[in-house]
């Protein structure tokens, strides 16, 4: 469950890496036009950091698998659990804020096109006011020219052009005729001038009333469409608010989870620390017998070489050193080396030796124990651990490289793998000083 977790947790990571590498490069320029080798682009170079980071992420997951390789299976899956939440949090906050940024933006937008529409509503009003206000002045001044009109064709006779000359009675009657006539004639001429200057005008205002009501429309369209991608935006939002609230609220589920377990697991170790030490006293006993009772070196040195490796396809998961623990920060003594087995393995012995024991021990699972005998005058144990079933029994003799049992989960441990130790005179030692090169 621990490797689909691990898996899937890389996948979505890698996904997101090669997502955020492809629109950093969509906007990056051509490395050529930069003077870099030609045909590499920015693009290339975001896919390769994109590369890095995914080796560097899966490197962190694996070294957490192995720091608690042997811990409490629900602690374990807790704390992967756990680190995971803490890489995806910070990411899905960025989304949230830049969701939150796209509606801020989208109402900033809506209020611009708004107050855009709402000043082209008010010009075409004005417009439409102007243009009935000119209306009425054009209409008022038509109805002054149809009464100088009806005036003239009443006032008028078939001798009335004559009648400047030859009716006047007297000077004055003539001269004020005439001043008359010229005074109308004059109205008349001012009258349609400002018609027609105000019918240009108003035919100017309804074009431009045209153009201001074509974008009018535009601005309706862009605000209708403003209104879904606001809409759109505050849900991406809210659903990105809505993960990183879970995502927090399991984080804290988890942390709590793992605080109120801290007693168990510092207890479990404490266990382990006594078993370990139980069964260095056990094999002080052991190796101490052993050389008094046996005179004669076994063949060969205590050198790198001296061991085979345990599995036909042997591969390092984890090195014998001091481990610490990611959540409840304290270190510990890892006193073997792990190596990659998947359940049912067949776990091979390293040396020819003899089964001491092959039993269950609380936290090693069921265990293996070799008297590989004394070679360079020291006394060698190797111990098999984790393993499902056996396949030998306490006082066996057995052969370099006899199946000794098939790997499984057994004891403290997350994972199916083969944790493999080194005695040497009762003490720990680094299986790896021993175990020929294989690579």
């Amino acid at each position: 469950m621990m490797t689909s977790l691990w898996r899937a947790r890389h996948a979505r990571l890698a996904a997101a890496l090669l997502l955020a590498a492809i629109l950093g490069a969509s906007v990056g320029t051509i490395a050529q036009a930069e003077g870099s080798v030609p045909g590499w682009s920015s693009y290339d170079d975001e896919i390769a950091q994109a590369n890095k980071d995914k080796a560097r992420k899966e490197q962190e997951a694996k070294s957490l698998a192995h720091d608690l390789s042997e811990t409490n299976q629900a602690i374990g899956d807790a704390t992967v659990k756990l680190t995971a939440l803490n890489e995806r949090l910070p990411v899905v906050q960025e989304e949230y804020r830049l969701a939150q940024q796209r509606v801020d933006a989208a109402v900033l937008q809506q209020s611009i096109v708004a107050g855009k529409l709402e000043a082209a509503l008010a010009q075409d009003a004005a417009l439409t006011t102007q243009i009935e206000a000119d209306d009425v002045k054009i209409a008022d001044l038509r109805d002054v020219l149809a009464e100088i009109a009806r005036a003239e064709y009443q006032g008028s006779r078939e001798d009335a052009s004559l009648s400047i000359f030859f009716g006047a009675q007297t000077s004055t009657e003539f001269v004020d005729d005439y001043a008359y006539r010229e005074t109308t004639s004059r109205v008349q001429s001012n009258t349609l001038a400002q018609m027609e200057e105000l019918a240009a005008v108003n035919r100017n205002r309804k074009a431009r009333q045209e153009a201001v009501r074509a974008y009018i429309e535009e601005l309706k369209v862009q605000a209708d469409a403003l209104v879904v991608e606001t809409q759109t935006a505050r849900d991406a939002a809210a659903q990105k608010k809505a993960e990183v609230e879970q995502l927090l609220k399991e984080a804290q589920n988890l942390k709590a989870y793992l605080e109120s377990q801290r007693a168990a697991y510092l207890a479990q170790q404490a266990e382990a620390e006594a078993q370990a030490a139980a069964l260095k006293a056990e094999l002080d006993v052991l190796w101490k017998k052993k050389l008094a009772e046996e005179s004669v070196n076994g063949t060969g040195s205590l050198v790198k070489g001296f061991l085979s490796p345990p599995t036909e396809v042997p591969y390092i998961t984890s090195s014998y050193g001091m481990r610490f623990h990611p959540i409840y920060q304290v270190w510990r003594l890892h006193a073997g080396t792990d190596f990659r087995a998947y359940c049912g393995t067949p776990i091979m012995a390293t040396a020819d030796g003899k089964v001491e024991w092959a039993r269950y021990r609380s936290g090693l699972g069921n265990q293996v124990m070799l008297y590989n005998g004394i070679v360079s005058g020291k006394v060698l144990y190797t111990s098999y651990n984790h393993l499902a079933t056996f396949a030998v029994s306490a006082g066996q003799t057995v052969k370099r490289g006899q199946v000794v049992g098939y790997q499984g989960t057994t004891g403290t441990s997350t994972a199916c793998h083969l944790h493999f130790e080194v005695y040497v005179n009762g003490d720990t030692v680094d299986p790896m000083t021993l175990i020929a090169n294989w690579w």
